[in-house]
């Protein structure tokens, strides 16, 4: 179950997969770095040999669209072999790739092409299987789904940021060749790595339904799955926008403000830093606190606040430090979608239509990747920049607006809460649980005040009831069916302070009727003494 804590987590086995968990980041992390430094090193390779931009356009085009689609088209194929055995495939075959574009890229530019199409296929596959064996390791070893996910997103950023920062060292150092080889290199590390200290999940528990039907059947079950799926469908449709208008951000708007206002391209690098900075910091927190918090508000609060504010503030304003401020905010609220999203996967897709499935949403949501830059830069050209960024966060903030106005369907993010107290095995409630969950989920709250019990309840921000009044015995009675001690105490306490309180009242009450009794005795003293004097007045001085 999603989110279920394991009460058997100091068992030997869920041990060993909690171990093949850190390992896989481990790999994960290795791979990233390398293929990020392949990222910049082959299209400066590109460059140095050929000194064409649009070879540069060519080389990265066979590179993505090959990605893009064999994540979608090799699906059936992993979900037969098992992703632990396409990891280690798909590793071996990008270690041998890359060293190939290594070995021949100055050789023939069509064979460069080629060789950069193949890695990215074999990449895709490689990555695909390692996100897509997370879930099965996460289950056996009784491991929370959003929390590392978080803490892959968070990983990946750091590795893409550490591996860009390693790829201008490599490069001068070791020439674009040589850092192509250490991209070869970091695959036969997460080769090593995946082979020797992650599991197979499929040896203790296989999966169900991964027999070996036809390819074309097997592709078109999952289409078929994610075709009837309405959150996978809208959240696959509104990322391909999201994705669309981050790479135009990136790649056209982001440059040009550069371009135009600071003149100079170390703002560039402040840029990307600080969105870069935000992003793993807002996965750290999230991945601590994201447990115990519903997943609708987060996606929501983390699409609206990370995107269209990016292209708002450089429509209007020139100031690079308030640039830099909402970029670094932008990065941190973002932090919250992906971990969601996959935790959403892991949640909905049964595991042995894991990688088909996950294949065509991928490819979906990559496919606006491309058509970003290209529109972005049509637009420019067409409205000038400033209205052409205006327009495009107009555009932005109305994607990100859906998951609003379609809550139905988008509130199934929420379903994998957090499991009651009793099945997981805790006594107490944990400290984040109430920091958002209460904020936008159902919530009831019980108020003592002024001698009267009231009952208030709202559902996010709807109110249902306002301090409904109801009996002390109800509320008493209520109260005491909580298996809480700490709600023990407190009623307790109030019980105590309100006999206190009651004591004391009575005490005033008592006091105060025994003055008014004295002064009532004291006026029919005074009445009887009035009485009897007038008794003996002589009658002559009575007028």
């Amino acid at each position: 179950m999603e989110d279920s804590l394991a009460a058997e987590s100091s068992a030997p086995p869920a041990l060993r997969y909690r171990i093949g968990v850190t390992s896989l980041l481990v790999a994960e992390a290795v791979s990233t770095i390398g293929s990020r430094m392949s990222f910049f090193a082959i299209p400066w390779f590109v460059l140095v040999t050929t000194h064409s931009p649009v070879k540069i356009g060519i080389v990265a085009l066979a590179e993505m669209l090959p990605y893009v689609l064999s994540g979608m088209l090799s699906g059936p194929l992993q979900d037969r072999l098992g992703n632990w055995r396409t990891s280690i495939i798909g590793d071996a075959a990008s270690a041998v790739a890359v060293g190939l574009i290594a070995l021949g890229g100055r050789v023939d530019f069509r064979l460069l092409v080629a060789l950069v199409a193949v890695a990215g296929a074999v990449r895709a596959m490689s990555d695909r299987s390692k996100s897509n064996l997370l879930k099965p390791l996460l289950d056996a070893g009784g491991i929370n789904y959003i929390r590392i996910t978080s803490a892959y997103d968070g990983i990946s950023r750091t590795s893409m940021l550490i591996g860009a920062s390693l790829a201008g060292v490599a490069i001068v150092a070791l020439g674009a060749v040589g850092a192509v080889w250490l991209d070869a290199a970091s695959f036969g590390i997460a080769l090593v790595i995946v082979l020797v200290l992650v599991p197979d999940p499929r040896t203790a528990a296989p999966d169900a339904g991964t027999g070996r039907e036809p390819y074309l059947r097997a592709l078109r079950v999952g289409f078929d799955h994610y075709r009837t799926d309405r959150l996978l469908r809208a959240v696959s449709t509104n990322l391909f926008l999201t994705n669309l208008f981050n790479q135009a951000i990136s790649i056209v708007f982001v440059p040009l403000w550069v371009l135009g206002v600071r003149h100079s391209p170390i703002a560039l690098g402040y840029l990307s830093t600080a969105f870069a900075l935000g992003a793993i910091l807002g996965a750290a927190v999230f991945a601590a606190i994201a447990p115990n918090l519903p997943r609708y508000p987060a996606v929501v609060v983390g699409s609206i606040v990370g995107g269209a504010p990016r292209l708002l503030v450089l429509a209007l304003s020139d100031n690079l430090l308030v640039v830099l401020a909402v970029t670094f905010v932008g990065g941190v609220t973002m932090s919250t979608v992906n971990p969601a999203i996959h935790a959403m996967f892991y949640h909905r897709v049964p595991a042995h239509l894991m990688a088909r499935v996950s294949g065509v949403s991928t490819a979906i949501m990559f496919g606006g990747i491309p058509l970003g830059p290209l529109l972005a830069g049509l637009a420019v050209q067409r409205f000038g920049f400033t209205n052409a960024t205006l327009l495009a966060g107009a555009t932005l903030f109305a994607v990100t607006l859906v998951p609003v106005v379609r809550y139905h369907t988008w509130q199934q993010f929420n379903e994998a809460n957090l499991p009651p107290l009793v099945m997981a095995g805790r006594t107490e409630l944990p400290r984040t649980y109430a920091l958002l969950r209460t904020a936008f989920g159902f919530r009831v709250t019980m108020r003592y005040a002024h001698g009267r019990w009231t009952v208030g309840a709202r559902y996010g921000l709807r109110p249902l009831a306002y301090r409904h009044e109801i009996a002390p015995k109800v509320a008493g009675e209520g109260l005491r069916r909580l298996a809480v001690p700490a709600v023990h105490d407190a009623l307790r306490d109030t019980v105590g302070d309100e006999r206190r309180r009651i004591e004391g009242e009575a005490e005033r009450l008592r006091t105060e009727l025994a003055r008014m009794e004295a002064a009532a005795d004291a006026t029919r003293i005074d009445a009887t003494r009035i009485a009897t004097q007038r008794r003996f007045v002589p009658r002559d001085l009575v007028r």
